[in-house]
């Protein structure tokens, strides 16, 4: 693994938070911390394995941001800590709110995975977000990992076909969120989806991705090679970046200024609105107030 002292580290932060801990208990599909296992993959483009991928086009940006920023929390109420106009969008690993979100924030409902657990309520519960403004629904959270939603790429295209298929048209369809985990995770496990599901209305792909705060170079050159291997816009669901406070407040602000850029990136959330990451006590913490800017 290219950095597994650093992502443990990192891990051992977020599992470890009072805000976190407290959500273990609550449901099984909530998150208490990023997924403890990812290996760099080499990046794959239209010319092959380890070829550098086209240039991705960009879009320019007054340094204002974009309006792609998102919360993603287990509690609500700690969404309205953040004031930034640029937070247009949260959701909770969940297909309901569970509480009140910021004026101008939108609520992404997520079907987890293909248990009954999620499935039984899936459709009202999806209706019921898109009447309340609901522009996006996210499919499985990371399948490709035995901890999370666990699917194989077949499995995830017949639930796809199943439960996410008769939005099409209603709503855009976010595909399955997959980790930057190497082979048969990651962009492996998303090209076999999209084979098994050949005939889905898939409409944007989401991705989740773990590095080093001081290898941004890392984040970026995998985001475009993610882009340009599957031609779709992209939604960057998680990420997060270990490292000192002043190193992932750097980071942040870089990077934040660089999805802005991308027109092919259309929403990207930091992991995650907690105490202990994004949120101190009452207050926004030092990492929280950089994802706040305006």
């Amino acid at each position: 693994m290219k950095f597994s002292a650093t992502f443990l580290s990192l891990a051992l932060l977020l599992a470890g938070s009072v805000e976190a801990a407290s959500h273990v208990n609550r449901g099984h599909w909530r998150r208490t911390g990023p997924s403890a296992v990812y290996n760099e993959p080499t990046p794959v483009g239209p010319e092959g394995p380890g070829e550098t991928p086209p240039t991705t086009p960009t879009q320019p940006t007054d340094g204002a941001g974009s309006g792609k920023r998102g919360l993603e929390y287990n509690d609500a109420s700690l969404t309205h800590l953040f004031t930034s106009p640029q937070f247009t969008w949260a959701y909770n690993w969940d297909s309901t709110p569970g509480g009140s979100l910021p004026s101008g924030v939108t609520f992404f409902p997520m079907l987890w995975d293909s248990s009954t657990d999620h499935t039984n309520s899936w459709s009202t519960n999806a209706a019921a977000a898109i009447a309340a403004g609901a522009t996006h629904l996210l499919a499985f959270n990371e399948p490709d990992l035995g901890s999370q939603a666990n699917m194989s790429p077949t499995d995830a295209a017949n639930a796809w076909r199943t439960y996410m298929e008769p939005f099409h048209g209603s709503a855009t369809l976010v595909s399955p969120a997959v980790t930057n985990g190497g082979t048969p995770l990651g962009v492996a496990w998303m090209s076999a989806f999209l084979a098994a599901c050949s005939d889905c209305h898939i409409d944007k792909i989401a991705i989740h991705i773990y590095d080093s705060a001081t290898n941004i170079a890392y984040f970026q050159s995998y985001i475009q090679s993610v882009y340009a291997q599957f031609n779709k816009p992209i939604m960057l669901t998680e990420f997060g970046a270990s490292g000192s406070t002043a190193q992932q407040q750097t980071f942040l602000t870089q990077m934040m200024a660089w999805l802005d850029s991308q027109s092919y990136v259309t929403h990207y959330a930091y992991f995650f609105v907690s105490n202990g990451i994004l949120v101190s006590g009452n207050s926004l913490s030092a990492l929280g107030t950089t994802y706040n800017a305006q």
